[in-house]
Parts: structure tokens; sequence; C-alpha cells
């Protein structure tokens, strides 16, 4: 009956250490102090080491999972081209069917055909048509129109016609056979339209997968989302993840004083 003691007694050593081990790597949360000195091993691993843990796994994940040859490889696979066509057919119909929407197209149009640097683009592409247009005249029609300085009016008067021109093609779309003639083009184009755009999306996305990656900033996106959360939330985490692993590292531990406690028993005995 002895020598059962030490087996005994290692497996329950075994078995609690490694119970105590696995709650040191998320207990205590907090440092405790003692007469104003630390004490040892407070707080826990996981929280003590938190902000490192979070640079490490932000580096891996961009420098292993969220790569441009990862999504560029996942982009090409079939169920995500398949699932980006839906998304492209469902927008498609909804421009097809919902009127307001070609409201909504026609006011980011105009929007854009007056910001400032695009206004002063389409001035400068005028005055070039105007000057083209007037090299192409003989020499009578070029005096004539020197004589009446209408060149030059023209020129000046290029900011004044490019706001008419704007202003012209806001109002000849927002004309009831205009709607009509572009929602008709979209019902009867749609699968060409649908193809157009999957490939005019996936030539943008890949054309610009570093930059995007890059503004995205992967890594400080992990950092900054694993330091957010709460420890006990990370603490449930890696338990609900690992709790099986965790498990047999307990058993183990028992398994293993049980062995040096039977090895102990038989060693007394061999003394013996």
């Amino acid at each position: 009956m002895v020598f059962l003691i030490p087996p005994v007694v290692g497996a329950f050593i075994g078995y609690s250490t490694n119970v105590v081990a696995i709650k040191m790597l998320f207990r205590p949360l907090k440092e405790a102090r003692l007469f104003g000195l630390r004490l040892p091993f407070t707080p826990g691993i996981l929280p003590k080491q938190r902000y490192r843990l979070s640079q490490s796994i932000g580096a891996m994940v961009e420098r292993e999972l969220l790569t441009p040859q990862v999504i560029r490889a996942r982009l090409a696979q079939e169920d995500v081209r398949i699932k980006i066509k839906e998304a492209i057919s469902q927008f498609t119909d909804k421009i097809k069917d919902n009127e307001q929407l070609y409201s909504s197209f026609v006011s980011v149009a105009v929007d854009f055909l007056r910001k400032r640097e695009i206004r002063l683009e389409l001035e400068s592409k005028g005055r070039i048509f105007l000057r083209n247009i007037f090299n192409q005249l003989n020499t009578m029609q070029r005096l004539f129109l020197a004589a009446g300085q209408y060149d030059i009016t023209l020129q000046e008067k290029m900011p004044q016609i490019i706001d008419e021109l704007i202003s012209n093609t806001e109002s000849l779309l927002k004309e009831e056979r205009i709607k009509n003639i572009f929602i008709n083009a979209v019902k009867e184009n749609k699968v060409k339209l649908d193809d157009y755009l999957f490939e005019r999306l996936i030539s943008v996305i890949d054309g610009q997968m570093e930059s995007i990656l890059a503004s995205i900033n992967v890594k400080q996106l992990v950092c900054d989302r694993i330091d957010s959360l709460d420890m006990k939330k990370v603490e449930r985490i890696i338990l609900d993840v690992m709790s099986d692993q965790f498990k047999w590292v307990e058993i183990f531990g028992g398994i293993l004083g049980f062995l040096i406690g039977c090895f102990q028993s038989f060693f007394i005995l061999f003394l013996r």
C-alpha cells in the first residue's frame, strides 16, 4: 500500500501543476504589488505579452496570409469569381429596375464633371479643339476670324462654355426620353454589361492590389483589433479553440507524474 502513495501523489502533482500552468497563461490579468514590488508571474503570460503577441500576429498575417499573391490566387478561384459576378448582376438588376438609382448616377456624373480639376481639363481640351479647328481653316477664313477676334473671344469664354455644356448635359440626362434609353440599354445589354464590369473590377483590383493593402495597413489593423480585445474574451477564444489540447496537457502531466511516482516506488523497493 505504501508503494501506491508516490504514483498517486506524483499523478496529482503533475496534473495540478499543468492545470495551474495553463491558468497562469491568462491570470492574473493585472500585475500585483506588495510593498511597491511587483510579485513574480503577475500579470499572466498573455496579458503581459499581449502587445508583443499582437505585433507578431499582425506581422504574420500581413506577411503570410493577406498578401497580394494570396488574394490574387483567391480571386482566380471559380467560387469567388461566381460570387463577384452574382454581386455585379444584383447591382445591375437594381439599376434597371430602380429609376432612383439612375437619378443618383446622373447626380454623381454631374458632380464629377463640376470638379475643379475636371473643369480645368475640359477647358484645356476645349481650347486645343478650337485651335485644331482654326488650323484647318483657309487663309481668308482665318483672316476673317482674326479681324473679328472671334478666336480670342472663344478662348476667353471657354469656362462659360464648359459651364453651359455641363448644364446642358445635366438637363439632357434628366430627360425622360434619355432615362428610358439608358434603362432599356442596360436591360438589353445586361449580360455584356455584367461581363464588362466584372473584368474592369478584377483588373482594377489586380492593378492596385499593393496600394490597396498598403492603405489598409493589415498589420496595424490586426494589432489594433487584438489590442482592443478584453483579455477575458481572448481567454475564452483560446480556450474554445484549444480546450481539447489543454485537457490532454493536463492529463499528460498526471500520467507523467504517475510514471515518476512508479519509478520512485520501484527504486525504493529495489533499495530494500
